[in-house]
C-alpha cells in the first residue's frame, strides 16, 4: 500500500474540528440561554405584609418582588398598601433561601404606576436583576416568576414563611398596551404566561433572563374563558427607579429566538475558527521571521569567525616563516623585492585592522539581531488589564457638581473583574490614556449611553446622547451587527465591543442632554 494522504487527514482532521467546536457552541449557547433565566430565579423574593396584633404576628397577605439593586426591591404597590394605611401592619421580604422572614421598609411608593420599591438588610447575598431596554414584541416569548396562590394551597402557620424557589411559567406577549385594566394611561404588556394574585410585583423576563415588565393584574374575557396576565413595561419601572435615584444594571442585547440563537452559534462557530486559522497564520509568519533573523546572525557570525580565522593562520604562518629565517637559512637580497604582506610594522596594523573589522561586523550584525527580536515582540499587542486596586465591589459616589442633569439619580455600586468586565457580564473595551468604554442603545428612551470608566483615577461617566427616529433604527441595527453580545469571555469579545463603540461614535452628536460623574473606589 502507498503512503496515506496527509492532505487528506488533515481536512478530516479540521471537520472533525470545526463539528466539535459547532456541538460545543450549540450545547454552550442553550445552556446560556437556559441558566440566565435560572439565575434570575434566585433574584425573586416573596413579599408579605404582618399584621403585629396582641395575639402575635400574623400574615395579612402576600405578593412577589425582585432585586433591582443591591437590597432593594421592587413589587407592586397594591402589594404593600396595607402597611402605607394602618400603623399595625410592617412588610417584610422572604429570600428564595435563608433563615427567612427579614423586615423590609418602603422607600417609594408610586399607586399611579402600581409600582413601590423596598429596602431590606441582611440575609443571603441576592443578586439582582438585569432591566432590558429593547423595545419588547407582540409574539415574543416570556417568563413570568412570582409567588403565585396557587402554590400555596392547603398551606397554614410556618410553612406560608419558609424560604421556597420561585414559581414559573411562560408563554408569549399577545400585545401591548398603552393602558392598564384600571383604565390608567400606564404602557402595558399582555401576555399568555399563567400568573394569579401571589404573582403581583414578580418580573416579567424575555427568554434570556432579563426584566421587561412587573406582572401586576391578571385578567379574564367577558364571555370567554381565557386569561391574560398583564404587566407595566420596563420603561415605566426605569422612569420609577430613576426618580428614586436607583441606578439598576441595563442590557441593551436584544433577546434572540431559538433560530437566530442557533444562526449566531454556527455564525461564532465559523468566527471562531476563522480566527484560530488567522492567530496559526501569524504564529507561523512570526516563526518564519525568527528564522530568517537567526540564519542572518548565523551566517554573519560564521563570516566573521571566518574572516578571523584566516587572519590568525595568516600571522601563524608569517611567524612560522620568520622563525625559518632566523635559524641560518640564507636570504637571497636582490636590489628591489616587494615587503612581505605581513611586515613589521605593517603587518601588526594590517591583522589589528582585519580582526577589529570582523569583530565589529560580528558585533553589528548580531545586534541587528536582537534589535529585530525586539522589535517582533513590542510589535505584539499588550491586552490592557485593570489595577488590582480596581477589581471586586466597587462603591462609586455621585459627583453633583460635576454632572448635568443628575436629578433623581444617587450614588452606586458594581463589581469589576478581568479586562474590567462589569457585573460579571458587560464588557468594556481599552481606549486611549487607559481608560474602558462602552456604547449602550437604550430602547425605552431612544437614546444612547456613552459609558466610560477610568481605572486609575476612579472615574466613572456616563453621557446620554437622544437618537432620532432614523438614528435609533441605524443604531440599532450597528449594534447586531457589531458581534458584540452579552458577556465578557472569547477571544473576540474585546475587539467586538471596539468595534461597536467605533461604530456608534457617529451618533454622539453635540452636547450630551445628561452627564453623570461618579467617583469609584474598590470596598475592602
Amino acid at each position: 500500500m502507498g503512503q496515506p494522504d496527509q492532505g487528506g487527514e488533515f481536512l478530516i482532521s479540521r471537520a472533525l474540528r470545526f463539528v466539535a467546536a459547532a456541538l460545543f457552541l450549540a450545547l454552550a449557547g442553550s445552556a446560556a440561554a437556559q441558566t440566565s433565566v435560572d439565575e434570575a430565579e434566585r433574584g425573586i423574593v416573596r413579599v408579605v405584609v404582618i399584621l403585629e396584633s396582641p395575639d402575635g404576628r400574623m400574615l395579612y397577605g402576600s405578593g412577589s418582588g425582585f432585586l433591582v439593586a443591591p437590597n432593594l426591591v421592587v413589587t407592586n404597590a397594591h402589594v404593600v398598601a396595607p402597611a402605607r394605611q394602618r400603623p399595625e401592619y410592617g412588610v417584610a421580604i422572604i429570600p428564595p433561601d435563608g433563615d427567612g422572614l427579614l423586615s423590609a421598609r418602603i422607600i417609594r411608593y408610586s399607586p399611579l404606576t402600581e409600582l413601590a420599591l423596598l429596602e431590606f438588610s441582611g440575609g443571603p447575598d441576592i443578586l439582582p436583576l438585569t432591566i432590558s431596554t429593547v423595545e419588547p414584541h407582540a409574539g415574543d416569548g416570556v417568563v413570568a416568576l412570582g409567588y403565585p396562590d396557587v402554590d400555596y394551597q392547603g398551606a397554614s402557620g410556618a410553612d406560608l414563611l419558609r424560604p421556597t424557589p420561585a414559581s414559573r411559567t411562560s408563554g408569549q406577549i399577545a400585545s401591548l398596551r398603552d393602558r392598564a385594566p384600571t383604565g390608567d394611561t400606564i404602557p402595558t404588556i399582555n401576555h399568555q404566561a399563567v400568573i394569579s394574585s401571589g404573582s403581583s410585583g414578580g418580573p416579567l423576563l424575555d427568554e434570556c433572563g432579563r426584566v421587561i415588565g412587573v406582572n401586576a393584574w391578571h385578567v379574564s374575557g367577558a364571555d370567554t374563558r381565557e386569561t391574560r396576565g398583564v404587566s407595566t413595561r420596563a420603561g415605566q419601572l426605569l422612569q420609577f427607579l430613576d426618580e428614586a435615584g436607583v441606578s439598576p444594571t441595563l442590557s441593551d442585547e436584544r433577546c434572540l429566538t431559538f433560530t437566530e440563537r442557533a444562526e449566531a452559534e454556527r455564525t461564532a462557530t465559523i468566527n471562531a475558527l476563522q480566527t484560530q486559522n488567522e492567530e496559526l497564520a501569524n504564529k507561523l509568519e512570526t516563526a518564519d521571521r525568527l528564522t530568517r533573523i537567526a540564519v542572518v546572525i548565523l551566517i554573519g557570525g560564521t563570516l566573521a569567525l571566518f574572516v578571523a580565522v584566516c587572519v590568525l593562520g595568516a600571522v601563524v604562518l608569517s611567524r612560522r616563516r620568520g622563525q625559518a629565517n632566523g635559524n641560518g637559512h640564507a636570504q637571497v637580497t636582490t636590489p628591489h623585492h616587494d615587503p612581505e604582506p605581513f611586515e613589521a610594522p605593517r603587518r601588526r596594523v594590517g591583522v589589528v585592522a582585519i580582526v577589529g573589522g570582523a569583530a565589529v561586523a560580528a558585533i553589528l550584525i548580531v545586534a541587528a539581531g536582537i534589535a529585530l527580536l525586539r522589535a517582533q515582540a513590542e510589535s505584539q499587542p499588550a491586552q490592557a488589564e485593570i489595577p488590582e486596586a480596581f477589581s471586586g465591589s466597587i462603591s462609586c459616589a455621585l459627583d453633583r457638581e460635576a454632572s448635568v442633569g443628575s436629578q433623581g439619580v444617587s450614588d452606586m455600586s458594581f463589581t469589576a473583574s478581568g479586562n474590567l468586565c462589569v457585573n460579571e457580564r458587560t464588557l468594556y473595551a481599552p481606549i486611549e490614556e487607559g481608560r474602558f468604554r462602552r456604547a449602550i442603545v437604550l430602547g425605552e428612551v431612544r437614546a444612547m449611553d456613552i459609558l466610560t470608566i477610568d481605572p486609575g483615577t476612579g472615574e466613572f461617566r456616563r453621557e446620554r446622547y437622544p437618537l432620532g427616529d432614523e438614528d435609533f433604527a441605524a443604531a440599532t441595527q450597528a449594534v447586531e451587527e457589531s458581534g458584540a453580545g452579552r458577556g465578557c469571555s472569547g477571544d473576540g469579545a474585546a475587539p467586538a465591543v471596539s468595534r461597536r463603540n467605533e461604530t456608534l461614535a457617529r451618533f454622539a452628536q453635540g452636547e450630551p442632554s445628561q452627564r453623570l460623574v461618579w467617583h469609584c473606589e474598590a470596598r475592602n
